[in-house]
């Protein structure tokens, strides 16, 4: 009887199952598009991963640091959200590491205070108003234990500053903390920054790694500013800058070198225009020679090429342009000329190529360009009216339009692009590069910076005040932690 039963029950199910409402017609032939539409888009995906609707959030705090869990890294490092220091988020064991510093932290130093092995990290924090608490800083990981290594003001000019009523002190703490005041040698044996440790102004110090010895290489009444060091360690390049008023900002007096182990040789190797703000050093095109630029208060003007041994100075493109970006590898230049640049020289405004070999700018795209940057994947990328235009040196282009903002993955497979939603199109999208195809939208979410890591998997997404990770297969947004600025891109570095 038992037997029977179960028979009946699953002969009801079946006919239960074959009784259900088939889809219409119409119904099915929107199914069959949605296949094919999202087969086409999953063919030239990254492998694995799959087509995801935008605004995949999964809404779950970073996990707390197990009492037993081993915090090695690798990190990404970035500001922490309050001001009160830096987070290193491991991300293997999905924790976060707090890193106390005085406040303010100068983030900018995130990029140049780490060292060319990865292994240590430099900056500047604290305030002027306590006792020696305006200095440098290193961070040990993985303990994540802070250590001063200098104060960057001497008591006098401390005192003097808290006074308020001392320009001289005014303007030597604004040199001290200017964003390009540190710089790690290419061999990581030095560590160049400016102080006011012996004079009233700024001047140039630089520590010996190997031997932790901190010497001073100059002492003159200007301020010292913008260490920049040659591709081999042995030239050190630097500006002197006068007053900084409100009005005009700062003027740049001369641009010297200093050689290196031995100090034997220091001289000045030009001086600016008397409008010069600031003179820009954009990068060196050999072991001997770099590129500087005069920054005016309307734009850039008057590009050279240096040499520091024959204490050459050429121009490589006399004329004001807007913006500028260098690609060390191949030598090349891109400049972005606005309507009144390119009037000068009978053009029309774009941005332009300049080649190691030329003088004549070479047109690329016409139309108003901003943010020019060379990007480490091989292409220059600039935004504007017009989208997002990433073209490498060779003159290959492409436009992405409605994206305001463009990363390109480290391999060269991938890219995101996203807009703020006011210009631009909301939310972040992945293509293909360099075909430019939309692959998906990532999310709808307003979006104020990328950063790619080195396996081209991974990714981390500022958006709405908070920091996410994505990776692929999925491509869904995970919260790391919230509290940022909407505004302000995050600084980040890889922490191996």
């Amino acid at each position: 009887m038992k037997h029977r039963l179960a028979i009946l029950t699953i002969l009801f199910l079946l006919v239960c199952t074959a009784c259900r409402v088939k889809p219409t017609a119409q119904e099915t032939e929107t199914l069959q598009a949605q296949t094919q539409e999202t087969s086409a888009a999953s063919a030239t995906l990254p492998e694995g991963s799959s087509q995801t609707e935008g605004d995949q959030l999964t809404q779950t705090e970073t996990p707390k640091p197990d009492s037993t869990a081993v915090l090695d890294g690798p990190w990404l490092v970035y500001p922490a959200p309050d001001g009160s220091g830096i987070h290193a988020f491991d991300v293997e064991e999905e924790v976060i590491l707090e890193i106390a510093l005085p406040e303010p932290v100068y983030t900018g130093d995130l990029i140049a205070g780490l060292s060319p092995n990865g292994q240590t990290l430099i900056l500047r924090a604290g305030s002027p108003s306590n006792t020696d608490e305006l200095a440098l800083y290193q961070v040990d990981f993985p303990s994540g234990e802070v250590s001063k290594i200098t104060p960057l003001l001497s008591i006098t000019n401390q005192r003097a500053f808290i006074n308020g009523d001392d320009e001289q002190a005014r303007t030597t703490f604004l040199a001290v903390t200017r964003a390009d005041g540190i710089a790690w040698s290419p061999d990581g044996h030095y560590f160049a920054f400016t102080a006011a440790l012996d004079n009233r102004s700024s001047d140039l110090y630089v520590l010996n790694t190997a031997t932790d010895h901190i010497g001073r290489l100059n002492g003159l009444y200007v301020q010292s500013a913008s260490p920049f060091w040659a591709p081999q360690s042995n030239w050190l390049v630097t500006q002197e800058l006068s007053s900084s008023e409100a009005e005009t900002g700062w003027r740049s007096e001369f641009v010297e070198v200093i050689s290196f182990p031995d100090y034997s040789n220091q001289y000045t190797l030009y001086v600016p225009s008397s409008l010069s703000q600031d003179e820009i050093f954009v990068g060196w095109i050999n072991v001997q020679s770099f590129l500087s630029c005069t920054q005016l208060a309307e734009g850039y003007r008057t590009l050279r090429q240096v040499n520091v041994e024959s204490i050459y100075v050429g121009l490589r493109f006399k004329n004001s342009f807007r913006d500028i970006a260098f690609d060390p590898e191949s030598g090349y230049l891109a400049l972005v000329l606005n309507d009144d640049d390119a009037l000068q020289l009978n053009l029309m405004a774009g941005v332009y190529l300049l080649t190691p070999d030329s003088a004549a700018p070479q047109l690329q795209r016409a139309g108003d360009w901003h943010d020019l940057r060379w990007d480490p994947s091989g292409a220059f990328i600039t935004s504007g009216s017009q989208g997002v235009f990433a073209f490498t040196p060779e003159g290959e282009g492409l436009v992405i339009r409605g994206e305001s903002g463009l990363e390109i993955s480290p391999n060269g497979n991938w890219m995101i692009g996203w807009g703020d939603g006011e210009d631009t199109s909301a939310g972040a999208r992945l293509y293909q590069y360099p075909s430019g195809n939309l692959l998906q939208q990532i999310t709808d979410q307003i979006i104020t910076s990328v950063y790619w890591l080195s396996d081209s998997k991974t990714i981390f997404i500022q958006s709405e005040g908070a920091l996410y990770r994505l990776a692929f297969p999925e491509l869904n947004l995970v919260l790391i932690e919230g509290g940022f600025s909407d505004d302000d891109p995050i600084d980040f570095i890889w922490v191996e």
